[in-house]
């Protein structure tokens, strides 16, 4: 664990010992005797760091920013040490799940390796990850237990609060503190059609009404960018200089943590992920992608999809056939997910990859078996490539020794691709681990 997430629960234990020795969380936030507005930003995006931040700073604003622990330091997104920035200048740092995952659409072993995994990625980059919000506002009863189970004080859906052309009848503010921490409402997400106006309507509209807690839901901060739910700098900077002057009303503006209250509780892991491939016979299937599996590639050709009974054991195999290539892939891989689906691999051990194929394509074609791993923040990233491969009719199996783990690497995906045009067929995949 970070030396910093250590000193943060060690404070925060001595604290809580010595004012009430039995209890194990602090106490809930004061009801609220006025409005209390929240600015929160999902998803990390840079656009938040280049745009909002220094409006931010410009206006004495605090924030809450949801990360996705999978995208920090990857394109278009913050990088570590600006999350690290904002905190510093007491901004919050939110999860969000690993890699902005639908949770309900996920079996429950998942959804907690998403919620749990990203606190705990994030944690382990030194923040203070005490609030959730949920990807897309989405969230059923098992979403809302997974995020009280790994840690979190509260979690943020999107709507249930009035807003322009929906939720006629609902609250015009959640409350302080809210009726279920674990299901936080608000208004509709901030998107490119809403006016300056009605950011100020969602704030009035609860001071007029007994006050409460409006959390504003924003993704990105650009002029004219090509996104439906963005706000303009120039809008957030009016909004902003409107909506510090209402100190003086009680309207006061907080993170979600200075609103909701408790204690940093301490990491919890999600469930260990297998040891072997599953399904790795391509047995079961959602549609015609075999379950545990997923359609990978990239680049520019022209392909298609089969499930197919012409297999090496049991009833089903998958085909692909590449009519046409300008550049790039095809492959079923194994799922690259947080670990329901994938395998574990133990860094500096090595592994004995197996996949059944068999096919026709050109000597100048070379399809090989890909091999992906994934970070402990939930980056899947290419790892390497096995021998080329020769087009044959009958069943063949590539066999392929991995080079050691990379130290910080927790799952492994692989699968054979065809970078040209010809057809291949694949099934039987399996794993063995050769030890260090």
């Amino acid at each position: 664990m970070h030396p910093r997430i250590l000193l943060v629960l060690l404070a925060t234990a001595l604290a809580a010992a010595s004012a009430f020795a039995v209890s194990a969380v602090a106490a809930p936030a004061r009801a609220a005797t006025g409005t209390v507005v929240s600015l929160t930003f999902d998803d990390g995006a840079r656009d938040q760091y280049d745009n909002a931040f220094p409006l931010l700073a410009e206006h004495g604003t605090p924030a809450t920013f949801f990360v996705n622990s999978a995208r920090v330091d990857a394109p278009g997104y913050m990088t570590r040490a600006q999350l690290e920035s904002l905190e510093s200048a007491g901004h919050e740092i939110g999860g969000h799940t690993v890699a902005h995952a639908d949770l309900p659409a996920l079996p429950a072993a998942e959804q907690r390796r998403q919620v749990c995994g990203d606190r705990v990625a994030l944690l382990n980059m030194g923040f203070t990850v005490k609030n959730f919000a949920y990807p897309y506002g989405n969230a059923d009863g098992t979403s809302e237990q997974v995020a009280r189970d790994c840690g979190y004080n509260s979690a943020r859906r999107v709507g249930g609060i009035v807003s322009p052309g929906g939720c006629n009848g609902c609250d015009h503010a959640e409350t302080v503190p809210p009726a279920d921490a674990h299901s936080t409402r608000t208004p509709d997400s901030v998107k490119t059609s809403t006016t300056l106006a009605q950011l100020k309507g969602y704030v009035t509209q609860a001071e007029a009404n007994g006050g409460g807690w409006v959390q504003l839901v924003i993704h990105h901060v650009c002029e004219g960018c090509d996104s439906t739910y963005a706000v303009s700098p120039s809008t957030l900077s009016s909004f902003l200089g409107w909506l510090a002057p209402r100190s003086a009303n009680g309207t006061t503006v907080k993170t979600v943590d200075q609103v909701v209250g408790g204690a940093l509780q301490p990491p919890v892991d999600g469930p260990p992920s297998p040891a072997d491939v599953q399904n790795p016979s391509l047995e079961t299937a959602t549609g015609d992608v075999p379950d545990c599996f997923q359609l990978g590639g990239y680049g520019a050709n022209t392909y298609t999809w089969t499930r197919t009974n012409d297999s090496h054991t049991g009833q089903y195999a998958q085909r692909v056939d590449v009519t046409a290539r300008t550049d790039g892939d095809r492959k079923l891989v194994t799922r690259q997910d947080a670990g329901t689906c994938a395998p574990a691999a133990v860094p500096g051990r090595t592994y004995r990859l197996g996949v059944w194929y068999k096919g026709t394509w050109s000597s100048a074609v070379r399809a090989k078996m890909s091999i992906y791993y994934r970070s402990a923040t939930g980056v899947w990233t290419f790892w390497t490539n096995g021998p080329a491969l020769s087009g044959t009719g009958t069943w063949q199996q590539t066999l392929v020794t991995t080079p050691p783990v990379p130290e910080g690497a927790t799952n492994i995906s692989f699968g054979v691709a065809l970078p040209g045009v010809g057809a291949l067929v694949v099934d039987d995949f399996s794993l063995a681990d050769l030890g260090s």
